[in-house]
């Protein structure tokens, strides 16, 4: 009688409840993995990465959730529910793999090129037979300054493509920021946004762009010492989203996964979602397409539209590059 009691008073009772404890926290842990942007998490540095990460940690855990379903079915509870987040994780990624509805045609395309050139390290010669391949008619080149600007002029001085550099005297190319115009473009106006910046920001207007904006964007990464400024400068993309025609181009270092970047470019577009190219790592250019995170973007707000995107891998850099084209009215 003794031992009966033991074994009701002691061990059996206790099992229960703590696979049930340990049922809810791997629950909860998929969920601060997989939408912490949904609970106002990612703004801490490990969350924040890992968020950018969504789509392969959705995937990962899906399976690894349907091999536990599989080899301990009294783990079924915990795994369905894991599954279950997992769907919900899907449901926010997918759509940015499929093209929506092309734009009506009429109007001008611009065609712009992005591209991160790593502290200015990036292939000079790859990068000047890619825009004499495609000659777009603004190239925005986060981590330039004058150093690089110079010699990529050198590379294509027969184009007449204009330069300007965003970055203090004698900034490594690292703290700097190039737009390169084609001359077609005519004459533009041009403003360096410093204030609560890590970095330089470049905003141009006039000439062939008309009423829009063009805007050349260098985000502080989500990194210590610098995650936050982060959100804050995500928050100022508001200033030309929803704020009439515009364009914003460079290296966002952010998803459409993270709350912050989403919350700040309400009322644009990315051409990477709309055309159906949303789920390509531009970042890092050492790993596969699909393993990565997309923080290079090209965002269209007012009338504008983006028509077509490509992702490149040019050399020398841990960026791929953007190609989009977008279509303005008139």
């Amino acid at each position: 009688m003794a031992q009966t009691v033991s074994a009701v008073g002691g061990r059996a009772p206790r099992r229960p409840i703590a696979r049930a404890i340990i049922g809810v926290v791997v629950v909860l842990l998929a969920v601060v993995v997989l939408l912490p942007d949904l609970l106002g998490l990612d703004r801490f540095v490990l969350l924040a990465a890992m968020v950018a990460l969504r789509p392969q940690l959705t995937v990962l855990l899906a399976l690894a959730a349907l091999l536990v379903l599989l080899v301990r079915r009294r783990r079924w509870p915990e795994s369905c529910a894991v599954i279950a987040v997992c769907l919900v994780a899907a449901t926010l990624v997918v759509p940015r793999a499929f093209a929506q509805p092309s734009p009506p045609p009429g109007g001008r395309a611009l065609t712009v090129l992005s591209f991160n050139v790593d502290q200015g390290g990036a292939d000079v010669g790859a990068l000047a037979a890619e825009i004499r391949r495609a000659r777009p008619d603004v190239v925005v080149l986060p981590e330039a300054a004058d150093r690089f600007a110079v010699r990529l002029g050198g590379a294509i001085p027969d184009l007449g493509y204009r330069s300007v550099v965003a970055a203090a005297p004698g900034a490594p190319d690292v703290h700097g920021i190039a737009v390169l115009t084609a001359s077609a473009m005519g004459p533009l106006s041009s403003r360096v946004i410093w204030q609560g910046h890590a970095d330089p920001w470049l905003e141009l207007s006039g000439g062939a762009l008309g009423g829009l904006r063009l805007v050349a964007v260098h985000v502080a990464a989500p990194v210590p010492g610098k995650i936050r400024s982060w959100p804050r400068e995500l928050a100022q993309l508001a200033t030309w989203c929803g704020a009439g025609p515009a364009v914003l181009v460079g290296d966002f270092n952010a998803t459409l996964d993270h709350a912050e970047f989403r919350a700040g470019s309400a009322g644009c577009q990315d051409a990477a979602a709309v055309t159906g190219n949303g789920l390509t790592a531009t970042w890092n250019a050492a790993w596969p397409r699909w393993f990565g995170a997309q923080i290079d973007h090209v965002l269209v707000g007012g009338d504008l539209r983006p028509e077509d995107l490509l992702v490149l891998d040019l050399p020398g850099s841990d960026h791929r590059a953007l190609l989009a084209r977008v279509r303005m009215p008139g």
